[in-house]
């Protein structure tokens, strides 16, 4: 039987842990989940989220790492070994690890922000296709079951200004602006404001659902109540 949504993290008890006891009872910025999206989609958006891969936790690295050993003629088209699929990285001036990049060039047509690096995650395929996801779906497995967390959450966060909460970065409240650097979830196809959209919160219905799976709370349920009542 594959992972139910609740089970994602399972295979990961300190990541999932950790995540239970922020998430439980912390904020939602309700505000900006009513932020028009437009649906992502892969013609659309080629993957330009993974352009600098996604950092990582201890037990996220350590069991993507035993998916990629379980499984080396899958990963062959991206050419990704347990050898190469981590890199050090500094991420908001602290020392961490995130899964390796290579150089690529995106497609004119996806708008790729200016600002981000010609580079993608290892672990992407050329037309944007996810090769954790897709080895999950050989499986029949949930199609986020390999993936890191933050991948399948993307654009939605979970800190700002040192503290929890779930939130939507938008380019005015992005926490990773800085200086030559004007942010990242609101510049990607999924994370960008966009006029005639649906509010993030259907657009991004199954990533919230998943998530209240996972801590025992109704995220979704939350945020559609309280969108409504803001427009009554």
């Amino acid at each position: 039987m594959p992972l139910a949504a609740s089970e994602l993290l399972d295979p990961m008890p300190e990541t999932k842990s950790y995540f239970v006891r922020r998430l439980k009872r912390c904020k939602i910025d309700i505000e900006s989940f009513a932020t028009p999206l437009s649906v992502c989609t892969m013609e659309g958006c080629q993957g330009m989220c993974c352009y600098d891969g996604v950092c990582l936790d201890e037990d996220e690295e350590r069991y993507i790492a035993a998916v990629v050993r379980a499984h080396p003629k899958h990963f062959e088209e991206v050419g990704v070994t347990p050898e190469n699929a981590f890199e050090d990285a500094l991420f908001l001036d602290v020392e961490t690890r995130k899964t390796a990049t290579k150089p690529c060039t995106y497609k004119k047509r996806v708008g790729f922000p200016e600002h981000f690096e010609k580079a993608s995650c290892v672990f992407r395929h050329k037309d944007g296709r996810c090769s954790l996801q897709g080895l999950a779906m050989e499986h029949g497995e949930h199609p986020w079951a390999y993936k890191p967390m933050s991948c399948w959450l993307h654009p939605i966060s979970l800190e700002r200004d040192g503290r929890t909460i779930i939130w939507l970065p938008r380019i005015e409240t992005d926490h990773l602006r800085e200086e030559g650097y004007p942010g990242y979830a609101p510049y990607t196809h999924c994370g960008r404001e966009c006029a005639g959209g649906v509010p993030a919160y259907k657009a991004l219905k199954d990533e919230l659902k998943t998530l209240g799976a996972i801590v025992g709370r109704d995220v979704y349920g939350e945020i559609k109540a309280a969108v409504k009542a803001m427009k009554s």
